[in-house]
């Protein structure tokens, strides 16, 4: 039995696709219908369901052209069953060409590589299909990485290292918590060199506006407008960019994307970015 909300006959307003317990789509719901328009989260099944696509020739046709917030869920490691695994594939197909094709407003529109996949695991990676100059050298590793070599120019000084299960980070030769290191690794880790107390400042960008989370005078470094062309470069709609700003507060380096920021960034700046998502959505 589905957990989605009943969009009723004539379905109107905002479609969030999403598990029906994801805090941000239920902030995001409850925004919309506060500000005076319908709303509904629906998971990917019952979203799947409300929607018809219809292909004549060139022509794609989708019906109801309703306005969509994507927030698919990743799929279940486990395979429960392959009736159960095969009905969730065809869904998320289906939503995929919607979401694609619909002429109405869509947050996490999919690209041909799907929704938020130019944000790599890997900042360097990220780094060069955001057109950004390189920074730090970054380590992959199934056992904790050593410190490699020596720092050089504006990468720091420490070597820190990121467990990619848990994303606990520890400076080196510490490790993320929790974690027991085994004859063989037990990974995947990730380090690179910052600096031993490192400063953050992150930024949610919404299309081409962005908003700091912290009221500290950064204006002279340009995060809002720096943030939104490493977002449009990697083709996001809605994304929070995690800069790391020196300890004088002169320079800033971007350290991660969140190509699907969760509910305490976007609380953070709700009251610049809730009132533009309502534009967004309902032009």
């Amino acid at each position: 039995m589905s957990s989605s909300e009943v969009p009723g006959r004539d379905p109107s307003g905002l479609v969030v696709v999403a598990d029906p317990e994801d805090p941000v789509a239920v902030e995001v719901r409850d925004f919309v219908l506060d500000s005076g328009h319908a709303a509904t989260i629906l998971d990917v099944f019952d979203a799947a369901q409300l929607f018809t696509l219809t292909v004549d020739g060139s022509t794609a046709v989708v019906e109801p052209a309703l306005p969509m917030f994507v927030r698919l869920p990743a799929p279940p490691l486990p395979r429960i069953s392959f009736d159960a695994e095969f009905q969730l594939n065809e869904c998320l197909a289906h939503l995929w060409a919607i979401a694609a094709l619909t002429p109405a407003p869509v947050i996490n529109r999919p690209l041909p590589g799907g929704p938020g996949t130019r944000v790599s695991p890997s900042a360097a990676l990220t780094e060069l299909r955001a057109g950004l100059p390189v920074g730090s050298p970054e380590v992959f590793s199934s056992r904790p990485p050593e410190q490699a070599g020596e720092p050089s120019g504006d990468q720091g000084t420490r070597w820190w290292v990121q467990d990619l299960d848990s994303w606990r980070t520890r400076p080196w030769p510490e490790l993320p918590d929790g974690h027991i290191t085994s004859a063989y690794g037990d990974g995947p880790y990730r380090a690179r060199w910052s600096d031993p107390d490192p400063l953050f400042e992150s930024v949610v960008v919404l299309g081409s506006q962005g908003w700091r989370s912290s009221p500290v005078d950064l204006d002279r470094l340009g995060l809002e407008e720096r943030s939104t062309e490493i977002v449009a470069r990697l083709g996001l709609d809605l994304a929070a960019v995690v800069w790391r700003v020196s300890p004088d507060l002169t320079q800033a380096w971007p350290v991660a994307v969140e190509p699907f920021p969760d509910v305490e960034q976007l609380r953070m700046v709700w009251l610049g970015l809730g009132p533009q998502l309502v534009k967004v959505l309902f032009p």
